[in-house]
Order: C-alpha cells, then structure tokens, then sequence
C-alpha cells in the first residue's frame, strides 16, 4: 500500500513552536528541535508542514489539534492527549508513543515506523490508508474503530484489543503476539498464519489435534 509521504519543503527554517504560539494557533513551515508546552490543554492548535525532530511531548494535553504535512522523528510523545485531533499525510519515525491517547481520530495518509506503542489508544478512531510497520503495539487499544485500508507488519501486538473492530482484509500474518482480543464475527476475510489461526480455533472452544 502506498502511504503518500508529507509535503515538506526542503529548506525548512528552524521554528521556536512557544513564541509562534503567542501570534496564533496556526503553526507552518519549520523544523522544531526544540519545545516547550506545559501540561494544560492546548486548544484547537493547527501544525502544518512542521518537522518535529528530538523533541517531546510527553503529557501534553491537545483538544482538536490538527496535524497536516508532518513529520515526527525521534521525538517522545508519551502520554499525549491527542484525543479528537486529525493526522493527514504524517509520518511517525523511530519515536515513542507510550500510553499516548489518538482516540475519537481521524487519521488519513498516515505511517508509523520503528516505533514503541505499548498503551497506545485509538479507540473510535478512523483510520484510512494507515501503515504501521515494525511498531511495538502490546496492550494497544483499536476498540470499535474504522479500518480502510490499514496495514500492520511485523509489530508486536500481545494483549492488542481490537473489540467490535472490522477485520476485513487486514494481515495480521507478519505479526506475533500471544493473545490478542478480537470479534470473532468481525475476523473475515482477515487474513492470518497457520499458528495464528489455531490460536483463534481453541479460542471459539474447539479442540485441535
């Protein structure tokens, strides 16, 4: 699947995120090595064409942010709040997204890569051509989300809860995990390993010989 990569300019100026946020909640055209936001909710913040790079944002509480053209890489984004926020031709690199919350979402044209997303939650997220590649997703939550063409390969999902969340279509082959949540009648056309799918046949109770 091809994931159409951020438009960033290639002579990007370096950008202090604290004094642009005094002008206005619109944020375009930098690299950011560097920030400073407290924990308090940041309302209604729209980052454009921004390369965040080595910095962190753990425990930064956003309400309806919005992130378009960016490119996250090496940054910590721990805790987060990003609940209701929109995510539109963003690629996440080599970064941490420990407990970060991405619930109520909308993310479209999105990758995530070389990454540890333990706790991570996108519940009631909808997530349209979506890659994650090589993402550490154990105890992950994608309860009743909306899945349009997403990708997971070769991530760790043990303990992932994927509660009345479609299936269809998505290869969970790559992948390993020891338990994983699931429903069941939302498993078709899902496509799975041998291994795999004797695990989810003793899950319906079946005894396999």
């Amino acid at each position: 699947m091809k994931i159409t990569a951020p438009k960033l300019s290639s002579s990007l100026m370096e950008l202090n995120i604290s004094e642009a946020l005094l002008e206005d909640n619109f944020v375009s055209g930098g690299i950011v090595t560097s920030l400073h936001l407290d924990a308090e909710q940041e309302d209604k913040i729209m980052f454009d064409q921004i390369h965040f790079q080595n910095i962190s944002m753990e425990g930064v509480r956003f309400h309806q942010v919005e992130f378009i053209d960016c490119l996250f890489e090496k940054c910590d984004l721990s805790n987060v709040d990003f609940g209701d926020a929109v995510f539109h031709r963003v690629e996440i690199r080599g970064s941490k997204l420990l407990g970060t919350n991405i619930s109520q979402s909308r993310l479209t044209e999105v990758k995530i890569e070389d990454s540890v997303a333990n706790y991570v939650n996108m519940s009631f997220s909808k997530l349209k051509k979506v890659a994650f590649k090589q993402v550490t997703l154990n105890r992950s939550d994608f309860i009743e989300a909306t899945f349009d063409k997403v990708s997971l390969e070769k991530c760790e999902l043990d303990g992932a809860n994927f509660t009345e969340t479609p299936l269809k279509g998505i290869d969970l082959s790559t992948n390993t995990y020891e338990q994983i949540t699931v429903s069941l009648d939302q498993l078709t056309d899902c496509k799975v390993s041998t291994e795999q799918a004797i695990g989810f046949a003793k899950s319906l109770g079946l005894i396999i010989e």
